[in-house]
């Protein structure tokens, strides 16, 4: 159910252990992505576009569904009137392997690549074979003909965990929780039972590495050994866990204690990224790397694409393309990195009409100048304004937005919009690329003799 990159890979995978495979997509074949259409070209499935059709809910044993259909939909409905078990395809993969490879899963509002990327990274390095894959952008179907896993390292959403109702990950981690999804999941409360699906399913023998700065989070209840992680000063009495300690990160298990690096060490910047790194120390640990091993590859890891990551320094300016931070709450733990009145932000994008009250308190404290762009700059605007933030600069375009920063020369452009993208761009990914491209365009502008 959904012609994405997740369906493409469940379906190949189907196929090649001798299954029958129909495709419905929504959408209309011409406004498919071609690549994924020519994918498809190459498997013995039958597919059809437009709309779902009664029978390929009649006709089917079993519905793979992209986690962007949510329970609520037509579809959904009409699937359980027939009957039909629908998971996803991280349900599917787990039920394909769960006896013969651990999987480490990572959910969260925010960091969730970031951390994937991270735990994989250092696993990998350490030489063992355990792939960054899930909502991070690699079908978790993919991975399972790569040869024998010592790990899955699998980012997991909550709408993937609505659909994965046997999903229990040997190591399950969960970073934070803010609200986000609230009309696909149809409130708050059900947003975080999802989130706590599989850590209610964990046995004795795993573990669920916790936030526990993060109330809700903290509260969660499982059966598994729970190793916590933390930045608040009082960690450190933890019989065990992940803390910062003067600076330090470090860990604590089985009576010892272990310092693993400075803070400073870290190539990745912000408070949230230093959280992210102890979830990451913390499950290394429980998968059996020493503190060398993880000490060795954690200074190592940069910063994912589109998430903080510094492009390019123009006539002075540094240019930072966070355009993975699609909520208010991306967006504050962006600026909260910089120094204070230091950053040159450019915010705004399609609206998703969540409230702006501690992002203009961020903006206030951080912020000498806010550049707005897209459907919710002027929605935005009214509320500086209102708070008594007057230093804002509207644009029309992406590149209108980058020359304004340029040329304001107070100090670093953060691109961190707070909003989706789907206003004037294709996804985060295709803004954040524009983005780079254009001050790098600026980059050698600058750099040209001048006539």
């Amino acid at each position: 159910m959904g012609l994405g990159r997740s369906g493409v890979a469940a379906a190949s995978y189907l196929v090649k252990r001798g299954a029958k495979v129909l495709i419905s997509e929504s959408q209309p074949k011409d406004k498919c992505n071609s690549k994924l259409l020519a994918e498809l070209n190459n498997l013995k499935v039958e597919s059809e576009f437009g709309g779902h059709s009664e029978r390929c809910l009649s006709w089917s044993d079993l519905v793979i569904t992209s986690p962007g259909i949510p329970p609520r939909a037509d579809i959904m409905q009409r699937a359980r009137a027939h009957h039909r078990e629908v998971i996803s395809d991280v349900e599917l993969a787990y039920r394909e392997c769960k006896d013969s490879v651990s999987f480490i899963a990572v959910t969260g509002t925010n960091g969730k690549s970031t951390t994937t990327a991270l735990i994989s990274y250092i696993l990998e390095k350490s030489g063992r074979l355990a792939p960054a894959c899930g909502n991070i952008g690699v079908p978790i179907l993919s991975r399972l003909d790569a040869g024998p896993l010592d790990f899955l390292v699998v980012e997991v959403s909550s709408y993937q965990l609505e659909y994965s109702p046997t999903f229990a990950p040997h190591i399950a981690i969960w970073l934070n929780l803010t609200p986000d999804h609230l009309d696909w999941h149809g409130g708050l409360d059900q947003y975080i039972d999802a989130k706590r699906s599989m850590f209610g399913r964990q046995s004795l023998e795993d573990f669920a590495v916790l936030n526990q700065d993060d109330p809700v989070v903290a509260a969660t209840r499982t059966r598994a050994e729970v190793f916590p992680f933390s930045i608040s000063p009082d960690a450190r009495s933890s019989i065990q866990g992940a803390y910062l300690e003067d600076g330090f990160l470090g860990y604590s298990y089985n009576a010892r204690s272990r310092v693993v690096c400075s803070e400073k060490d870290l190539r990745i910047i912000g408070k949230h990224n230093v959280e992210n790194a102890l979830a990451a120390i913390a499950v290394c640990c429980l998968a059996g790397l020493t503190e060398k091993e993880i000490e060795q590859h954690l200074k190592t890891f940069k910063a994912l694409e589109h998430r903080l990551e510094f492009v390019e320094t123009v006539d002075g300016v540094d240019y930072f393309n966070d355009s993975k931070a699609t909520n208010t709450d991306s967006a504050i733990k962006a600026l909260e990195s910089f120094p204070e009145k230091s950053v040159v932000l450019i915010a705004g994008g399609k609206d998703k009409g969540t409230s702006l009250v501690e992002l203009i308190q961020s903006v206030k404290k951080y912020a000498l100048s806010v550049i707005l762009i897209g459907e919710a700059k002027d929605r935005f605007e009214r509320a500086l304004r209102e708070a008594g933030f007057n230093d804002i600069y509207p644009a029309d375009t992406m590149d209108e937005a980058v020359q304004i920063g340029g040329k304001l020369k107070k100090g670093p452009v953060l691109l961190s919009p707070a909003c989706a993208s789907f206003d004037m761009f294709r996804d985060f990914e295709d803004r954040g690329r524009v983005f780079k491209d254009l001050v790098r365009a600026r980059a050698r502008e600058m750099a040209s003799p001048r006539q």
